[in-house]
C-alpha cells in the first residue's frame, strides 16, 4: 500500500476518484476479513473459532495487528488533508468548485466522524508509521479501544462518501463503481474464504 498519492497535475477528476475508490476497495475488504476472523459467533461456532485462535496464538496475533494496522494505514491514507497530495479532502476540494453545498454537506459528515477518525490515526502514527518509542503496539490498540462495530462504522462511512464523489465524475461511475468489488457475492466469498481458513486451522489444532 502506497503511503502516499500525489497529485499529479495530469490526471483528471476521474482518474482520481478512481485511485481513490481502489483505495476503498481495500479498505472494505480489509473490514470483511477482519470481521470474519474476529467477529463473535453464534455459541457452537464461536467454540470452535476460539479453539483455532487458541491453538494458534501467534498467527492469529500477527493477523490481527496486521489487518487491523493495514486498516487504519488505509484509513489515514484516504482523509490525509495535505495539498499535494489525492484523498477524498482534495476530491471534495474539486466538487466544492461546482457544487458548494456538497462539498460542505461531505465536510460536515466528516466532520461528525472527526473522534472516530482520530483513534484510527492514532494506531497508524503511534504503531505502524512511526512506532511510539513509550507504548507497545499492544498498548497503543488497547489504549485507542477500536471495536469491531466502529471499524464498520469507518467502513461504511468512507464507501457512502466515495459514493456520492464517484458520481460525480460522471464517467467514473461505470462497472467498478456499480459493483464497486464489493458486490454481496464478492463481499460472501471472502467471508467463506476465512471460515474456510478457521476450519482448516482447527482441523491442525
Amino acid at each position: 500500500m502506497k503511503h502516499k498519492l500525489k497529485i499529479d497535475p495530469a490526471k483528471t477528476f476521474k482518474n482520481e476518484v478512481d485511485e481513490i475508490l481502489d483505495v476503498v476497495i481495500k479498505l472494505i475488504w480489509i473490514y470483511t476479513i477482519f470481521r470474519g476472523l474476529f467477529e463473535k459467533k453464534e455459541e457452537d461456532r464461536e467454540k470452535d473459532y476460539y479453539k483455532a485462535r487458541a491453538a494458534h496464538p501467534q498467527f492469529f496475533l500477527t493477523i490481527h495487528d496486521s489487518l487491523l494496522c493495514g486498516f487504519c494505514d488505509t484509513t489515514t491514507l484516504l482523509f490525509k488533508e495535505k495539498d499535494n497530495e489525492t484523498s477524498i479532502y482534495s476530491l471534495i476540494k474539486h466538487v466544492k468548485e461546482l457544487k458548494p453545498s456538497l462539498a460542505k454537506k461531505l465536510r460536515e459528515q466528516i466532520q461528525a466522524k472527526n473522534g472516530l477518525l482520530k483513534k484510527i490515526k492514532s494506531i497508524r502514527h503511534g504503531v505502524h508509521a512511526h512506532q511510539n518509542k513509550t507504548k507497545t503496539p499492544q498498548e497503543a490498540f488497547i489504549e485507542a479501544n477500536l471495536s469491531l462495530n466502529m471499524l464498520k462504522e469507518v467502513a461504511d462511512f468512507t464507501q457512502s462518501i466515495i459514493n456520492e464523489l464517484a458520481e460525480e465524475a460522471a464517467e467514473s461511475q461505470n462497472e467498478k463503481l456499480k459493483n464497486l468489488q464489493l458486490s454481496n457475492d464478492i463481499l460472501q466469498s471472502l467471508t467463506n474464504d476465512t471460515d474456510q481458513v478457521m476450519r482448516t486451522l482447527l482441523k491442525a489444532a
